[in-house]
């Protein structure tokens, strides 16, 4: 038994990364022949929202606007949703935490959506925002084949890390909630070395030889991926094919990609890794014979 990938969709953030995300919700459901009515989890991981909104959760205004546990009814599924912010890993730590509540039967899917804007909401709202409003939205299910994820493997530099994303209410004045300051000070090469690190782990644990592993990676900076597949030795390389960096749809949106354009039909196993900070996460994903998302 595994936990595989049913359906994958992506989208566009031209304004609002909430009304995006419920699209591509929307989008990956109807590729995987699921009512909205029937979703039993939602997880968002995306982290840069619109108006730099706190309450309430965006899973739950995502939810709302892709249709999802709006009615009550007799023998009606219970829906809960929350969100879980870990930057560019946190799609990995959503698969993880989806791993859990599929394998103990609470569930019968889960639905991980993601996506960063800026909180002006607007599409080219400051030449320094480094972030690519892509949204994105994954079914994940139980299956009974060999296929499906492995063991996550994580780590993260010591020390104190600064912080990356904020909002200075001192500076911000009046255009608190359509401001967003973002600092990025990258280390390439203790990052790089960090998700090879991690990658080599989710592979060795999975007792795979990595010259016969494709790498789904993100790209916090240009060569990232290229660099961790060396490093690791990956039979093959995939990252998003977009100008700008994904950050929290990145790893969905390289591998839609590559399903779509058939870049992994001679890949049977492929490990997902994030990175480009203080934390790096990777883990192994089976393909199912025969099937294409």
């Amino acid at each position: 038994m595994g936990v595989v990938i049913a359906s994958t969709a992506t989208e566009p953030i031209l304004a609002s990364g909430i009304d995006a995300a419920a699209v591509a919700v929307r989008e990956a459901l109807d590729g995987a022949g699921l009512d909205p009515a029937r979703v039993h989890a939602l997880i968002n991981v995306g982290v840069y929202r619109d108006s730099n909104i706190v309450e309430p959760a965006v899973s739950a205004l995502v939810s709302n606007k892709a249709g999802i546990g709006l009615e009550y009814f007799t023998g009606a599924v219970p829906t809960f949703s929350f969100d879980l912010m870990n930057g560019p890993c946190g799609f990995l730590n959503a698969v993880q935490v989806a791993t859990s509540l599929l394998s103990t039967g609470s569930v019968a899917n889960v639905v991980i959506c993601s996506g960063d804007v800026h909180p002006s909401m607007t599409p080219q709202p400051h030449e320094v925002f480094p972030i690519a409003g892509i949204a994105a939205a994954v079914v994940l299910v139980q299956d009974d084949t060999d296929a499906g994820f492995g063991v996550l493997r994580t780590d993260s530099v010591t020390g104190p890390v600064e912080t990356e994303g904020g909002v200075t209410i001192s500076k911000a004045g009046t255009t608190g909630r359509a401001s967003i300051t973002v600092t990025r000070s990258i280390d390439g090469a203790a990052s790089v070395a960090l998700a090879a690190s991690v990658a080599r782990s989710a592979v060795e644990s999975a007792q795979l030889d990595p010259a016969g592993v494709a790498l789904i990676a993100g790209c916090p900076f240009d060569g990232f991926g290229a660099e961790v597949g060396d490093m690791l030795g990956a039979g093959g390389v995939v990252v998003p094919e977009h100008q700008g960096d994904p950050h929290t749809s990145s790893l969905q949106l390289a591998y839609q990609q590559a399903m779509k354009n058939e870049r992994l039909v001679e890949y049977r196993d492929l490990v997902f890794v994030a990175g480009g900070g203080p934390t790096a996460a990777a883990i192994t994903y089976r393909q199912k014979i025969g099937v294409r998302v």
